[in-house]
């Protein structure tokens, strides 16, 4: 069974945190988007600079809280929770790995949105975030981060 070239596209904007992007893998059963990984033929990785793209989008509006939360979910477990069908093998998603525990501590936060306690991210934690993920420039667009 071949993937469809849009579920291909869908996962590739989400590993590049274009959070909008991932309602079509919400759609789709668990053995469509191993497929999809698959089809890439190496490592799923993310970025510091997906997820900047990620917190620059929740503070400025553009993202919903909700969707934000299931896009931590999904790059922190590998697998899209209440998905349609099949049985959940997690995809194996890694961080770029200079900059895993910054990422790590990024995701973990988003995936804690909607909890009782903590939530809420405040735009100075976003901004404190973005710092930590080496973009001191919040409010610029998305760029290729590299360490020096």
């Amino acid at each position: 069974m071949s993937t469809h070239p849009a579920v291909q596209r869908a996962l590739a904007q989400v590993l590049k945190g274009e959070v909008l992007s991932l309602p079509v893998l919400m759609s789709i059963d668990h053995v469509a988007l191993r497929e999809a990984a698959a089809s890439f033929g190496g490592a799923l990785v993310i970025s510091p600079g997906a997820v900047v793209s990620v917190l620059r989008g929740l503070d400025q509006g553009v993202y919903p809280n909700d969707l934000v939360q299931s896009w931590a979910s999904f790059v922190r477990r590998g697998y899209i929770a209440n998905q349609k069908g099949g049985p959940i093998q997690p995809l194996n998603i890694d961080y770029e790995e200079v900059w895993e525990n910054p990422i790590v501590e990024a995701v973990s936060r988003l995936d804690e949105i909607g909890d009782i306690i903590d939530g809420e991210i405040s735009s100075d934690e976003v901004r404190d975030l973005i710092q930590l993920l080496g973009s001191p420039e919040p409010h610029c667009p998305p760029r290729s981060i590299r360490p020096s």
